[in-house]
């Protein structure tokens, strides 16, 4: 993975992450503020819960590929 791809692969887990935030704070905010209280906040909410947890996965993911390529490349320098 080079590293123009990890960036955008970063800022797309970032963007995902902030996206079910934003989708779990508007749902709060419907439930406690305005009060309404029917299913269309619930999977408000629980979209948002999954869109975050999708995020930080990638975001682990993308981390866990560069330690990895890290830990190659340094295989590779220390045996030749």
């Amino acid at each position: 993975m080079n590293k123009n791809t990890s960036i955008i692969l970063k800022a797309a887990a970032i963007s995902l992450m902030l996206i079910g935030l934003l989708s779990m704070i508007v749902a709060w905010d419907l439930l406690l503020v305005a009060g309404i209280y029917n299913s269309t906040v619930i999977v408000l909410e629980m979209g948002g819960v999954i869109i975050c947890m999708a995020g930080y996965f990638i975001w682990r993911r993308i981390k866990w590929s560069e330690k990895d390529a890290m830990r190659q490349t340094e295989e590779n320098e220390s045996g030749t």
